[in-house]
């Protein structure tokens, strides 16, 4: 076992036993779609950690789904970085789902994800993309939210469509 997946069990064991950090960064640890959702099981039942930074880790989509899900039963995180990944509309509508349920989160960093394209939503001659309506309800589960203080978006690639619909 080298040394980062023996970082990976030490964490895997303080999340289980809630004996974590106040905040993880996973800067330097190799995070596949198996790592991630085995991570995003541990820390929905952790009752110790509030920050979570997992920026620029190639998490796609389908893992992006399985961290918001976490949000579900998690109680205590405040802060939850994904900047710089490859989320997308499935993750993006899997978050709107979550923060309906969700009242601890305060800070969610998605920024320079591509979670406006839809590749299944019917195309709009009079616009270069595809609507996205996953986006759209995840912009109407936010403005349900009461407890999110600081949402970061910046660099999604959306266009003004995303920006009326938040008023």
């Amino acid at each position: 076992m080298n040394r980062l997946e023996g970082r990976m069990l030490i964490m895997l064991k303080n999340l289980q036993g809630n004996n974590t950090p106040k905040e993880y960064t996973l800067s330097g640890l190799n995070l596949g779609p198996a790592r991630c959702r085995i991570l995003a099981s541990n820390v929905a039942f952790n009752s110790t950690l509030t920050s979570l930074h997992l920026a620029r880790k190639g998490i796609d989509d389908a893992e992006g789904v399985e961290l918001a899900k976490m949000l579900i039963n998690n109680k205590v995180l405040r802060k939850l970085e994904l900047e710089g990944n490859k989320l997308g509309p499935k993750s993006i509508e899997a978050f709107g789902m979550a923060l309906k349920k969700n009242t601890t989160l305060r800070v969610l960093d998605l920024e320079s994800n591509d979670i406006y394209k839809d590749k299944d939503a019917p195309f709009e001659p009079d616009s270069k993309r595809s609507a996205n309506p996953k986006l759209f309800f995840f912009i109407d589960s936010m403005q349900k939210n009461r407890t999110l203080l600081s949402l970061n978006m910046a660099n999604c690639q959306m266009d003004d469509r995303c920006g009326q619909k938040w008023v």
